[in-house]
């Protein structure tokens, strides 16, 4: 879990990345696109570690951990638009095999599962149609 939670945070940061350093014509859409990408990713990071540390009675991981972790992630931003949108994807595909690897016979782990898994997947799919 705590991997899935740093390539979240990774998500997040580098979608904002892409939001400030967006270029050209495609400008505005992409910059607004990044903020929808951004967007409930530490609503998603809250649940988790609510339901799937606290609930299971363990202790969630520190911020500072999951930073640590997720720094690892965040590419640099690529020579354009496409190039950078393109390793977002990548990082977004890396969380959903994440999520799939760790679903296991718990129940709520798995509903909080499914759900991070299908808003990856809207972000994906609005990814993939701006390259």
């Amino acid at each position: 879990m705590l991997e899935l939670l740093a390539l979240l945070t990774a998500i997040k940061q580098y979608a904002k990345d892409i939001h400030y350093n967006a270029k050209g014509d495609s400008f505005y859409g992409i910059h607004l696109l990044m903020d929808r990408i951004a967007d409930n990713l530490d609503s998603f990071g809250d649940t988790i570690k609510e339901v799937c540390y606290m609930g299971a009675g363990s202790e969630p991981p520190a911020s500072r951990d999951i930073l640590k972790y997720a720094v690892a992630y965040i590419p640099v931003i690529g020579e354009d638009n496409k190039a950078s949108l393109t390793l977002l994807d990548n990082l977004i595909i890396k969380a959903l095999e994440k999520v799939e690897a760790i679903k296991d016979t718990d129940r709520a782990d798995n509903s909080v599962l499914d759900s991070v898994a299908q808003d990856l997947k809207l972000k994906r799919g609005l990814v993939e149609h701006s390259l």
